[in-house]
């Protein structure tokens, strides 16, 4: 896979080097070496012998040709000359003086040797050395016509041998020039395509040196390729230990291992790289060398962790976030919308309206990837799980409908954003006012991105419920300038008239007929003043200007007077209050209290009407009984409220709907508090605190 270094080979780290095409020629030339320097002198020796038997030249000849290829082939291997060339050609003329040993019917072996030593010399020489070998063996073979005339071999046997060991040879060198032309030329471009891949690829020994590395690596780390070599993998690490974790893995394991590192650069900056390695064993499973390659991955290793941050803090958002959100995904929905676009559908509203179920299929194919905890409390799920399956229910109201084909609506007409006031429904069908607000992304090239909808909800029922309290109060506003309007004008109407009679027609009128003028005047001028304090202490109390100054007061005293100033025509209430009670309160808004209290009974309660008195555990208490109906149940909760009057259809004067209101934020500013029961009648209790608990007051 890699090209041979351009360093020598030497160390525990050249075997694992000498893997390309230009090493194997290298390395059966070391063989060839090898052995004609262990062979050779045992060649000699064998030579030599046969001379001292036969006595015969050729003997010697070839012993010391034998001599000469040992001598040369130690020399050549001591200085690391790798060139089998001078042990090719004297193993050539070696074969060529056997002719003169051996016998007629076997020399033609020594044909065969020839050619087969010119294909040796083809395979694993040099050119230069190759050309000279295949000359060499070539007139060697035609030499053979020669034999006849010393008496080896007869004229034909000499041609044929000649003939046929030059058409061996031709073909045997032809063969094998090609095969090795083919291999060099493959080696060459893949060399070519080692230096040219992008990607870093580099070769280290199992003790992790670098023993070869392509030139995309060297630009990876800011070197040249020839620098890495020898540089130890685990220095590129910038943490120590990734590359011997890594290397642990691949020696235990027979398969590439992928791995994503950070390296450091020549210039001390570091990188991201990602890449694949592998271990390289030899025929006994031991491990010769890693091979990896590896690419710069730092940009995009910041995308993805931009894009791990960006999700982290979407989750946190999506998590924590006080409104419900849900994630949706409405890829479905988009393809259905296209199939009834593409059969002609034109107005989707109109299409849905006229076909419900088409609408309600539409529904189920939205799949509801994701809510957040504010979504489960929103519809009162117990889990997430359970808000996914049951957001929509089995049969979903009308309005839940409309909401969804205001949803697809956007999809149809292309729309990122939908904002919409629905109606919704909890699990257990409780109505919910809704603020729905659906929002898609687009693609880079504008597209609408609808696998990933984020649909935030919030509960409006809060201000729903304050615009209807709002408009409440706006009416009871209204409706409190018509009744003061209203209630005004009677005691005025009726004061303005009586003073105009006495000042008109004085003389007309019996010494009895004035004095009951001059009662009504002050009756009702006592009704305007109560319904102008009234307003007041309204007004004040909005304000927070209201204020009360308490004393020691007399409980049966104060409310005799009360009775005795302000009780109507007809039979007065009846007061069961026992002597030396006192209270804690301000004289004057005490006053106004159970002056408002009486009133209350008078226009709403039964004719017989009881001020008890007395103290408790809870301190003084001032009750105002009455035998009528009481106070229907719908309003008993709303009576204290500002302009609520429990029989609004009432036409009685004098009624503002402040008397109740007032009369308890007074009570409560003297440290006290009005209630209201019924016990078969009708009770309205004022709880004041002792005269002995004033300082709590």
């Amino acid at each position: 896979m890699y090209p041979r270094s351009p360093r020598p080979a030497s160390g525990p780290d050249a075997v694992a080097r000498d893997t390309t095409v230009a090493s194997v020629w290298r390395r059966l030339d070391r063989m060839a070496l090898v052995t004609g320097a262990w062979l050779a002198p045992i060649g000699a020796v064998g030579y030599l012998a046969g001379f001292a038997v036969t006595r015969r030249p050729v003997y010697l000849l070839m012993a010391a040709s034998a001599v000469g290829i040992g001598v040369s082939s130690m020399w050549l291997l001591s200085r690391g000359r790798l060139d089998a060339e001078i042990l090719l050609l004297l193993s050539g003329w070696n074969a060529a003086l056997a002719a003169w040993l051996v016998p007629d019917v076997v020399r033609g072996a020594t044909t065969a040797a020839l050619v087969m030593l010119a294909v040796v010399g083809t395979l694993v020489l040099s050119q230069p050395s190759r050309r000279r070998l295949i000359a060499t063996m070539g007139a060697l073979v035609l030499a053979q016509l020669a034999w006849p005339a010393f008496g080896l071999a007869t004229v034909g046997e000499a041609i044929s041998a000649t003939a046929i060991g030059g058409f061996a040879t031709a073909a045997g060198v032809l063969a094998v020039g090609t095969a090795r032309s083919m291999l060099e030329g493959s080696e060459e471009r893949r060399i070519e395509i080692f230096r040219r891949v992008p990607l870093g690829l580099f070769r280290c020994s199992s003790s992790g040196r670098i023993i070869d590395a392509n030139p995309a690596l060297g630009t990876l780390l800011g070197y040249e390729a020839d620098d890495l070599l020898g540089r130890s993998v685990e220095d590129l690490h910038a943490h120590v230990g990734e590359w011997r974790g890594l290397a642990a893995v691949l020696r235990s394991e027979d398969r590439a291992q992928r791995f994503a590192h950070r390296w450091v650069r020549s210039d001390g900056s570091s990188i991201w790289v990602r890449g694949s390695a592998q271990a390289i064993r030899d025929e006994h499973d031991r491990v010769v060398y890693y091979e990896a390659a590896v690419e710069d991955v730092t940009q995009r290793r910041e995308v993805e962790e931009a894009a791990q941050l960006n999700a982290a803090r979407f989750k946190t958002l999506f998590e924590r976030a006080p409104i419900a959100l849900w994630e949706e995904d409405f890829r479905d929905v988009a393809r259905r919308l296209d199939e009834l676009r593409s059969t002609g559908v034109q107005s989707l509203r109109s299409h849905l309206e006229g076909n419900p179920k088409e609408a309600r299929y539409l529904i189920s194919l939205i799949q509801f990837i994701d809510v957040n905890p504010a979504g489960v409390s929103l519809i009162g799920a117990e889990s997430r799980e359970d808000a996914l399956q049951r957001v929509v229910p089995i049969d979903p109201p009308p309005e839940l409908v409309e909401s969804f084909i205001g949803q697809f609506l956007a999809v149809w007409e292309d729309r990122d954003h939908l904002a919409l006031e629905i109606g919704g429904r909890t699990v257990d069908d409780q109505p919910l006012d809704l603020s729905l607000n659906w929002a898609a992304t687009r693609t880079l090239d504008g597209r609408l991105d609808v696998s990933r909808v984020i649909v935030a909800i919030t509960d409006i029922g809060v201000v729903r419920r304050a615009e209807r309290e709002l408009k409440a109060l706006v009416a009871s506003k209204d409706e409190l300038v018509a009744s003061v309007s209203h209630e005004l004008r009677t005691p005025i109407t009726t004061i303005f008239g009586m003073a105009f009679e006495l000042r008109d027609n004085a003389d007309e009128f019996t010494a009895e007929e004035v004095e009951d003028l001059i009662n009504i005047i002050a009756d009702q001028s006592r009704e305007l003043s109560n319904i102008v304090e009234d307003l007041l202490v309204a007004a004040r109390s909005d304000l927070g200007t209201l204020a009360v100054r308490p004393e020691v007061i007399d409980l049966k005293q104060e409310i005799e007077q009360i009775v005795a100033s302000s009780s109507p025509d007809g039979a007065p209430p009846d007061v069961e209050i026992p002597d030396g009670v006192h209270a804690w309160a301000d004289p004057l808004r005490f006053r106004q209290i159970v002056r408002n209290l009486l009133t209350n009974a008078r226009r709403y309660g039964g004719p017989d009407v009881t001020i008890k008195g007395g103290v408790d555990l809870q301190g003084v208490f001032v009750q105002v009984l009455d035998d009528g109906p009481g106070i229907p149940a719908e309003y008993r909760d709303s009576i204290f409220e500002p302009y609520v009057r429990a029989a609004p259809d009432s036409a009685l004067p004098g009624s503002i709907g402040l008397g109740l209101p007032v009369s308890r934020r007074l009570a409560r500013l003297m440290g006290g508090d009005l209630v209201y029961r019924y016990d078969g009648a009708s009770v309205f209790e004022v709880l004041l605190p002792t005269a002995a608990r004033r300082a709590v007051a």
